[in-house]
């Protein structure tokens, strides 16, 4: 029987996945890798471990394969804008900047008079946590430290791995994590002469850019000491909207991991001010383009959360607070049910604002929602905001002492309205009738609810474990037929008022 293979290269986690014809997963294996946070600009990853924790997963898969079970195809996914410095050799001289690292974000100040140009070029605006000012970083890095720019590599996770996992040692990046790095040119597919000159990255140092999807006569390589051939390569978000086999551009698909992104395939390029242009898909002869918008603060704002109350359990109690009929009334007294059916907004700009807002310069804070009843305007709050100091003496009060209960809703509410503002510009573009929701936050129903009452929406949830290994495995496999048939949980639109004023607050606050 025939089977594809999907290595998925994450933040937290690197997974092997087997999938068979139909695209029902069959087995996997996963080893977590750690991050290290410095501070809130550095953020970094161990390099070696990475490619180590991809060699055991697939090596655990490989042994649980019968001589029966034949893989015919391979395909790769890894975290985007992540990247590393490396010698000619295969030795990582820096770690991984992960793609939550903004370190080289004082190279952008400079670069504020070209933001028009970059943008128009790469189909991303100016921001740090994309590849090209931590690759700029990189280099001035190995330039102090001695090392010769003949020996010098620098590039995206990905064309590292490949090196280390590929029988043939190629050193090249597909065109959709290519692209995360602003160097890349969408319309020539290919390295920019202009953005390199611009973020001065020489173009020798970089891979070779290549297409999404290989055949298996002629694949990106064979998987070291294997017969499998690698047919896709390509980033996780890209590869995520396809866990279901192919979307039609009426559909968004929401993928909920450390952050959310908001994606959409087009019916052919167009370019964006507030969102991002990428790619989801490209061969010899096409390309396959996505509108996309990115939030930062999804995962990671709960974990922001747990350091804030020094806690480990909010996931598991996150369910219930959504839930208001699931609450334990006969524990809770009238006040503290009050302020978890009245949340606070909360301005979530942990990891920084993303689409459309691109701002790093607020801080994430708690605001009463009746706010407005105690005789302050939100035009005031919002010149704070716009100020990062949201602790005015004559607005402090205002600024919410929640418990952890009424803060984890307020942040799951932000994350919801963050989503549908993206998508109220998508639609703008292009009718959006439903929307796919992937990922582990959406496995909370209330934030489903959520976000089907606000969107008016239909919001569909997969059932489907590992969306980004699916999709990468279906192309890998050559588009097979039959994936696109899957179980959903549907989430259809309540009127909520209470709800909508919440978000009407926070849509407020945070104009675009």
């Amino acid at each position: 029987m025939t089977y594809y293979m999907a290595i998925d290269q994450g933040s937290h986690a690197s997974r092997a996945c087997l999938f068979d014809e139909a695209g029902e997963l069959v087995c996997e294996h996963t080893k977590k890798i750690k991050t290290r946070q410095i501070n809130d600009s550095h953020i970094e990853q161990d390099a070696n471990e990475i490619v180590e924790s991809v060699k055991e997963v697939v090596n655990k898969l490989l042994s649980e394969v019968s001589t029966e079970q034949i893989i015919v195809a391979c395909g790769i996914a890894t975290q985007r804008s992540s990247v590393v410095a490396w010698n000619k050799n295969g030795t990582a001289i820096s770690p991984v900047l992960s793609w939550q690292d903004t370190r080289g974000k004082q190279l952008l100040a400079k670069l504020k008079k070209n933001e028009a140009e970059i943008q128009q070029l790469s189909g991303l605006p100016l921001s740090a946590h994309y590849g090209a000012s931590k690759l700029n970083y990189l280099l001035a890095k190995a330039k102090h430290n001695g090392t010769t720019l003949d020996s010098l590599r620098l590039s995206p996770l990905i064309s590292y791995l490949l090196f280390h996992i590929l029988d043939e040692h190629p050193y090249i990046v597909d065109h959709a994590n290519a692209q995360r790095t602003q160097l890349f040119d969408l319309n020539k597919l290919n390295w920019s002469t202009r953005l390199t000159k611009l973020f001065n990255i020489p173009k020798h140092l970089l891979p070779d850019c290549v297409a999404v999807l290989k055949t298996p006569d002629s694949p990106h390589g064979k998987l070291a000491n294997t017969d499998i051939p690698v047919c896709a390569i390509n980033g996780d978000q890209n590869a995520a909207i396809f866990g279901s086999g192919l979307l039609t551009p009426e559909t968004a698909l929401v993928n909920f991991g450390t952050g959310a992104f908001v994606l959409r395939l087009l019916s052919h390029y167009s370019a964006s001010k507030k969102q991002l242009s990428g790619i989801a898909c490209s061969d010899h002869n096409s390309v396959q383009y996505i509108r996309e918008a990115t939030i930062n603060g999804a995962g990671s704002a709960l974990n922001w959360l747990k350091k804030r109350h020094q806690v480990n359990d909010i996931l598991k109690q996150l369910p219930a607070w959504l839930n208001e009929g699931s609450l334990n009334e006969a524990s809770l007294n009238k006040t503290e049910l009050n302020k978890i059916r009245q949340p606070p907004v909360f301005i979530n700009t942990i990891g920084g604002l993303g689409s459309p807002w691109w701002l790093n310069n607020i801080d994430a804070k708690f605001i009463e929602s009746e706010f407005t009843k105690s005789g302050h305007s939100l035009k005031k709050v919002k010149t704070n905001l716009a100020t990062t100091d949201l602790v005015a003496s004559n607005i402090t009060a205002n600024i919410a002492t929640a418990n952890l209960a009424t803060e984890a809703v307020a942040i799951i509410e932000s994350i919801v309205f963050m989503v549908c503002i993206n998508l109220q510009i998508m639609q703008s573009e292009h009718t959006i009738t439903r929307i796919r929701v992937s990922g582990g936050l959406s496995q909370l129903d209330g934030l489903c609810q959520r976000l089907a009452n606000l969107s008016a929406l239909r919001v569909e949830r997969m059932k489907l474990p590992e969306t980004t290994a699916r999709g990468v495995a279906w192309l890998a496999g050559g588009k097979p037929d039959g994936w696109s048939n899957v179980e959903l949980d549907v989430f259809k639109p309540v009127i909520n008022p209470a709800l909508t004023k919440r978000y009407a607050m926070f849509s407020t606050i945070l104009e675009y």
